[in-house]
């Protein structure tokens, strides 16, 4: 995998977020569906069907037909669906609150739970299946893996973790395993299963919560936390590169889903205020209320079913499909501000294309103010830090903030 400096490139942002062509929305709710509950949790894909986890009760749409499975007209023990994972075309796995874990194949199903096997929790956050075709869960009492047979344990007593409190599992391409938490970092298990950890402490991680993992086209993992943004690393336990609200357009830095279109490798994040955040190389858009009419701003998860069409769970008002006009939607030339060189000694100048009337604020990685200073009708500025390393540069004007990213030598 490259490292930050070998994919150093000149990187802008805009302060606002754009929409040039405007989405289809088609909002599904307990009003005019089969939707039993309008707080989703969780969507996935499976052939031609959505499946939605629900507060109350597990949901189906093929485009035409919905299906409903609760307490009351199937196996399930609990409503409250907390996570779902696709096997095959007719397995699916669901994770609840308290009722374990549940695999149904077309109309059988088995349940796992505290009394009945392994399972050490009956709340089942994430699910996830390895290449080898073992379960991997995401538990309030820590990570459970099932390979159809035995059931291993991974927790504070056990294994030392920091938290038993896991979040979500991802699977990468080498068969690893990405594992967030609340307040315990990430755990990484190698394709041995070997496991790691890293933490703020002991690795410089930006926050030791993640809430969502997605994996990209080139296997690296992104993290959606609940305080520093979007976080990634380009090794393995490090360095880590985060966008959040002081080097970036983000507008908040807690976000609670995240989901990669892996034709376009455009980063969909989810927020409580703010809609949806799309991240596309160094193009940053929004989705909200406000520009494209979603029903409502806190999202709860993302699901793609093709480079267009995506579904999006909301915390109050249902689901919510969004027709993208076209796969290119991202592909714009932008008019935009040049600074130059990016990579440079301390106490340089860096040079702007165009005279600038404004400010500039410098941050280190970790988001901390180095340097302020105004400018007034000036092409240029000096650079001035402690240390080497990468740094952004915050340039605002009357009429746009612009984002760079440097390297100190």
């Amino acid at each position: 995998m490259m490292n930050s400096f070998e994919k150093l490139s000149l990187i802008f942002f805009f302060e606002s977020f754009f929409c040039f062509s405007q989405p289809i929305i088609t909002n599904y709710s307990t009003d005019n569906s089969g939707l039993t509950f309008n707080t989703v949790r969780c969507i996935v894909i499976q052939n031609n069907n959505k499946w939605f986890g629900t507060d109350n009760g597990l949901c189906s749409f093929d485009g035409q037909n919905w299906q409903t499975f609760t307490t009351e007209n199937s196996p399930l023990l609990d409503d409250d669906i907390r996570s779902l994972k696709v096997e095959n075309d007719s397995t699916l796995w669901i994770g609840t609150i308290q009722g374990g874990l549940y695999k149904k194949t077309n109309n059988t199903w088995i349940n796992y739970n505290e009394s009945n096997s392994g399972l050490h929790d009956n709340l089942v956050r994430g699910i996830e299946i390895d290449s080898s075709g073992s379960i991997w869960l995401a538990t309030s009492e820590g990570v459970s893996r099932f390979d159809g047979e035995n059931w291993q344990l991974w927790n504070i007593a056990n294994n030392g973790l920091l938290t038993n409190n896991i979040t979500s599992i991802r699977t990468g391409f080498l068969n690893e395993k990405y594992v967030g938490t609340i307040n315990g970092g990430l755990l990484y298990f190698d394709e041995l299963d070997n496991l790691s950890m890293h933490s703020i402490v002991e690795s410089g991680l930006p926050d030791n919560s993640s809430l969502a993992i997605d994996i990209d086209s080139t296997g690296q993992p992104w993290f959606a936390t609940p305080a520093a943004g979007l976080v990634t690393d380009w090794g393995n336990g490090g360095p880590w590169e985060r966008w959040n609200m002081s080097n970036s357009p983000i507008p908040t830095n807690g976000l609670t889903c995240i989901a990669i279109n892996q034709e376009d490798q455009r980063i969909f994040m989810g927020t409580e205020l703010f809609g949806i955040i799309i991240k596309k190389g160094d193009v940053w858009f929004n989705y909200t209320q406000e520009n494209i009419g979603l029903p409502e701003d806190y999202i709860t998860s993302i699901a793609h079913e093709s480079p267009t069409v995506k579904w999006i769970g909301t915390f109050n008002s249902g689901v919510v499909r969004i027709e993208e006009p076209n796969a290119n939607l991202f592909d714009f030339e932008i008019q935009t501000l040049i600074l130059y060189p990016t990579v440079i000694e301390n106490d340089d100048n860096l040079h702007l294309s165009e005279l600038v009337n404004g400010s500039v604020t410098i941050f280190n990685c970790s988001g901390q103010i180095v340097q302020e200073q105004s400018l007034q009708e000036t092409s240029e500025f000096r650079f001035s830090v402690a240390n080497s390393g990468f740094y952004y540069v915050k340039l605002s004007t009357n009429l746009q903030t612009y984002i760079f990213k440097i390297v100190v030598k």
